[in-house]
């Protein structure tokens, strides 16, 4: 929804008090001290971006977003209780600050770390990636470095960007992160379920694998394989079952259909989801549950994996 600054309502001839009493009649919504909207976003993300659109006419002239905002702005996943402020970098002397709708840091930025995205400038894809990924803990700075390697991010300028943190906060974990980065995750629940399979002592799949039956006809892609075992992983983030009813039945009867058509080819199917990944013990069985029922000797057709990036 478009964000509108008192300033301007009160041009359009508007008082005040006749704001307040808009707010009041819920017919306008407070998105920050000085800025309105007619309704708040529906969701976390949408309601960022119009605290952004609220933030942004009163920051410093060459003011950069960065860290959380910068990540919505690029699509890099986001978490629950992290989107409360804007977070904006200055690249002239003083000091950082923290306020209710505003964290503004001091950093340098070379200009090809300056980008614009609907009008406003933003730390590239592969600085805001680094960034986070020196923020956040390890297995969501992971999530972070996947998502953007899948946005086509430059793994050599994502190296050097966390190289040149070296010794700053975060950033050995940053470093490890990367190094364990796979473009191939399509998912923060993919990305977590690898970060998981380490802590649980299993091995790390083949992602994104293309089955074909021993014709070459295609039959499905999958979240990940372990090609030897002869097992197929599927995290299930019920993403796919959302919408009505109805829309939600003729999903699962899909991927009903889709499971057995992979099982018809021979391969053992582990699935997984939220509550597992939650549950270190319960992740590891249904993954050692799938490993048991497998048979390699059974598999028919062939497998291709993405290529790694």
């Amino acid at each position: 929804m478009d964000v509108t600054r008192a300033g301007e309502l009160v041009l359009t001839g508007y008082s005040r008090r006749q704001l307040s009493r808009l707010v009041g009649r819920g017919e306008l919504t407070r998105v920050r001290h000085g800025a309105y909207a007619g309704e708040l976003g529906t969701d976390e993300l949408a309601r960022h971006r119009q605290l952004i659109a609220a933030t942004w006419p009163t920051v410093e002239p060459g003011t950069v977003l960065s860290h959380t905002s910068a990540g919505v702005l690029h699509g890099l996943p986001s978490w629950t209780g992290t989107l409360a402020r804007v977070t904006v970098v200055r690249r002239t002397a003083g000091h950082g600050s923290r306020r209710t709708s505003l964290h503004v840091r001091l950093a340098p930025l070379r200009p090809d770390e300056v980008v614009t995205i609907d009008g406003y400038l933003v730390t590239s894809l592969e600085r805001t990636a680094a960034d986070l990924a020196r923020l956040n803990r390890y297995d969501r700075g992971v999530a972070t470095l996947d998502a953007a390697l899948h946005a086509m991010a430059d793994r050599g300028v994502l190296f050097a960007t966390i190289a040149e943190a070296k010794g700053r906060h975060g950033a050995g974990r940053a470093r490890a992160a990367l190094a364990f980065a796979d473009g191939r995750a399509e998912s923060v629940g993919e990305s977590i379920s690898r970060v998981r399979m380490v802590e649980a002592g299993l091995p790390i799949p083949e992602l994104q694998v293309n089955l074909f039956d021993e014709f070459g006809n295609w039959v499905a892609r999958t979240d990940a394989a372990w090609l030897d075992l002869g097992v197929v992983g599927e995290f299930d983030g019920k993403v796919k079952y959302s919408g009505g009813a109805e829309q939600a039945a003729t999903a699962v009867m899909r991927e009903k259909s889709r499971e057995a058509d992979i099982r018809a080819l021979g391969w053992s199917v582990a699935r997984w989801d939220w509550p597992d990944l939650a549950n270190l013990d319960r992740f590891r069985r249904r993954i050692l549950t799938g490993f048991e029922q497998a048979d390699p000797a059974r598999i028919r057709g062939y497998a291709e994996p993405l290529p790694f990036t």
